[in-house]
Formats: structure tokens, C-alpha cells, sequence
């Protein structure tokens, strides 16, 4: 019986050792792979972590953020007008309500007449070089961004403002209210995270879709027709995605060190992860192994950012099958890992209004150029690498991509409800107007 308990006690024991042995191989083997895994991203000249995104100050005359910050209280007065008007109106927007969207424009009007001094600081802060705002990159996914939606309700104001001046037949005054809005969104840019990234896809829409109005309704001198193709020709999203995916990825790869950290402190533990779980071996291997992952996808990310929707959904569909097969590992790459794919997709449905635009404005520019003459990279469509469609229709120039369900759709650009997306994405029909030379 004693040679027995002596057997099961050597057994146990080397049991213990191996599982030892074991928990320390797979820590030491996973922090080798999350140790190559940050040092390329350090290599390829990127920040690991997201307090490592911080610039040298830059002076507040030279700042945008701080003038669109001084402009805070004018935007959300507009904001406000506008929002207290529709609650209650609801139907202002409709056909049938003519005198009360009647009622609305002359409040905006009335506004923007008694408020110049705010578009002047609005114009003063899009001819800036710099954008820096008060982050405190320290809280990571937590760092207040309030302030984007302080240049989303500007951009909408603006948006508004030329609308109104197109309708009146102002075109080089809607223009360059436009191109304000325009320059304070490439500004913008430089924050480089991806709520501002779809902040800046919807206001390129708002802004596209009231150039187009003024195209079609007024005329607009050669040097604004310029000016617009000059500032469209600043924005690059690919790019601007591209470094939005790896701000987020520094932010997640931060979240991973601020969890580790609040789980083994038992003050501010409000997770539910034992503290000495994350002590083990075993505990450090499973928190290796899952901020890999999370690096991992986000990279995957990154590589997909230039490929067609067709290769980029079908890549995606195998990253979300890998990340769900993973039943009990991997649970904060879960929680914080963004669905790329409608970002993907916004994307590209900015670009295609981009150049569809860039278009427009070369045919308004020279009614009998040929298309296929323009430049190859506003031609082509980012959802399918082949060129826009373009049809000259007795009612004016109708440029479209084929949008999200690759399928040419004749050029429908009318959402069925305000909540769905057209079917195609571009600008037309529009109508040639004279262009002076003023």
C-alpha cells in the first residue's frame, strides 16, 4: 500500500512539473509571438500604443480644433434651430408640408445672416495646416472624442448654408461654402480614428450632393470649378482608412495592457478575471495568445483596405468564422474588435462619390470630352477596378458606381427610404450650366 501512495505521489508530481513545464512553454512561446507581432508594427515605423500618437503642441492660431472649439456654441444653436424646428414639424421635410419647409428656410436664413461672424471663424479654421485635439490618449477606447461631433454639426451647417445659396442662384457663394467644408474635413483627417473616418464619409456625401445642386441650378466661375477638383483631388481614403485601422489597433492593443493591469490590481478589478489567474503561466499564455489574435485581424484589415469588395467579404467571413470558432479563448479581441465591413463599404462609397464627382466637374468643364479620356484613377469604379458608368441622357450627365451589390442597377440614385442606401452610388442626371470666367 506504501509502494502504491508512493507511485500516485511520484505520478502526481510529475504531472505538477509537466503542467509546469507546459504552462511555461506556452507563455514563453505566445509572448515570443506577441513580442514579433508588436515589433513589426514598431518596425514598419508605426506607434504601438495609442498614447504614443502624440505630436509636438502646435499654436492656437495655427490650431483648426481650437477655432472649430470657439465655434461650439453658434454650430449647436444652428443645431438645435433646425432639430426644435423638425420635432415639431415632423412632416416639414414631406411635399405636402411646403409652408412649413418654407417656414425652416427662412429661420436658417434669417440665421446665417445674423451669425457671418461664425462662417468667418468656420473659414478661418478650414485654411489652418494643423488639427490637434484635447485627447487624453491615456484612456484609450475611453479618450473623449465629443468633439467630432462638433465638426459632423458644422459640416451639416454648412451643407445647409450652400444649399440655400444655390437655390438662390449664388453658385460661387455655395461653392466656396462647400469648399470650407471640405478643407475642415481633410483637416480632420489627422486625428485618424475611425468614428471620425464615417464622420468624414457622410459630410463627403452631404457636401457631393449639394455641388451637384449647384452644378445643375447655377452658374459657377472656372476659378471655383477649379478650386472644388483641387481640394476633391486631397482626399485619399484609402489612405485615410489605412491610418484610422492602425489608431484603433494602437487603442485595442493599449486595452489589452489597461485590463491586465485593473485585473491584477483587486482595487479597481471590474472584470471578471480572477487576479490570480492573470499571475499564472497559464493566465499570461491565454491573454498572449488572445492579443495576438486581435493584432492579427487588425492587420488583415489593414492588407484588405485596397482590394474589391468581392475579395475583402470573403477574407472577412473567414476572419469572423476563426474569431467566433474560439469558444472560451480569445474574449477581448470579441468585445473590441470593429466590424470592418460596413466600414469597408463606406469606404468605397465615398470614394465612388469622389470621383464620380471629379467627373462631373470635368464634363460641366468640357461638354464634349470623352470619359475614357479622363484620368485612370478617377475612372475607376473601387467596387468592381473597372471603370464608372457615365451615360449622357437627354436630361444631363447621370456617372455612377454599381454600389454595394456589384450590380448595375441603371443608374438608380434614389434611396427608397431615408434609412436605406440608392442601389447605385454617384451624381446625375445634371445639366450643363454656363461657366464664367470671372
Amino acid at each position: 500500500m506504501k509502494k502504491f501512495l508512493l507511485a500516485i505521489a511520484a505520478l502526481l508530481a510529475l504531472l505538477f512539473i509537466c503542467g509546469l513545464a507546459g504552462s511555461s512553454w506556452l507563455a514563453n512561446s505566445s509572448g515570443r509571438k506577441l513580442k514579433n507581432l508588436r515589433s513589426a508594427i514598431s518596425d514598419a515605423g508605426d506607434p504601438i500604443y495609442y498614447v504614443e500618437y502624440g505630436s509636438d503642441p502646435v499654436p492656437e492660431q495655427d490650431n483648426a480644433f481650437v477655432l472649430l472649439s470657439e465655434s461650439a456654441t453658434g454650430i449647436d444653436a444652428y443645431s438645435e434651430l433646425v432639430r426644435s424646428f423638425k420635432a415639431e414639424n415632423p412632416s416639414a421635410n414631406s411635399s405636402a408640408q411646403q409652408p412649413a419647409s418654407s417656414l425652416l428656410l427662412q429661420k436658417q436664413e434669417t440665421f446665417f445672416t445674423e451669425n457671418s461672424e461664425l462662417f468667418d471663424l468656420l473659414k478661418k479654421a478650414s485654411q489652418c495646416q494643423s488639427y490637434q485635439a484635447d485627447i487624453d490618449r491615456s484612456q484609450g477606447f475611453g479618450a473623449s472624442t465629443a468633439h467630432a461631433e462638433t465638426s459632423r454639426r458644422a459640416i451639416e451647417m454648412l451643407a445647409d448654408k450652400a444649399s440655400i445659396l444655390a437655390s438662390n442662384g449664388a453658385g460661387d457663394a455655395a461653392v466656396e461654402a462647400c469648399l470650407t467644408g471640405y478643407r475642415i474635413l481633410h483637416l480632420t483627417e489627422q486625428e485618424r480614428f475611425l468614428m471620425g473616418f464615417l464622420i468624414e464619409c457622410v459630410g463627403l456625401e452631404k457636401l457631393g450632393n449639394v455641388v451637384q445642386q449647384t452644378l445643375s441650378t447655377c452658374e459657377v466661375s472656372e476659378p471655383m470649378f477649379e478650386a472644388i477638383d483641387k481640394q476633391l483631388q486631397q482626399f485619399n481614403m484609402n489612405t485615410n482608412l489605412t491610418n484610422a485601422i492602425k489608431v484603433e489597433r494602437a487603442s485595442g492593443i493599449q486595452s489589452f495592457q489597461d485590463i491586465q493591469q485593473a485585473a491584477k490590481n483587486s482595487d479597481e478589478n471590474q472584470i471578471p478575471i480572477p487576479a490570480f489567474f492573470v499571475g499564472t503561466n497559464i493566465g499570461q499564455a491565454y491573454f498572449n495568445d488572445d492579443e495576438s489574435a486581435y493584432i492579427e485581424y487588425m492587420n488583415e484589415c489593414i492588407s484588405m483596405v485596397n482590394q474589391t469588395k468581392t475579395i475583402r467579404d470573403q477574407r472577412m467571413d473567414v476572419l469572423m468564422a476563426e474569431l467566433s470558432s474560439a469558444t472560451f479563448l480569445k474574449p477581448i479581441s470579441k468585445i473590441i474588435t470593429p466590424d470592418m465591413s460596413s466600414i469597408f463599404d463606406a469606404k468605397d462609397d465615398a470614394t465612388a462619390r469622389l470621383r464620380a464627382l471629379r467627373i462631373l466637374l470635368a464634363v460641366q468643364q468640357q461638354p464634349d470630352v470623352r470619359v475614357q479620356t479622363l484620368p485612370a484613377e478617377i475612372r475607376e469604379d473601387p467596387y468592381t477596378s473597372k471603370d464608372m458608368i457615365s451615360s449622357r441622357t437627354s436630361d444631363g450627365w447621370l456617372i455612377y458606381s454599381v454600389g454595394r451589390n456589384l450590380t448595375d442597377d441603371a443608374g438608380d440614385l434614389t434611396p427608397v427610404a431615408p434609412s436605406q442606401r440608392p442601389l447605385d452610388i454617384g451624381y446625375g442626371p445634371t445639366t450643363a450650366q454656363p461657366i464664367t470666367t470671372d
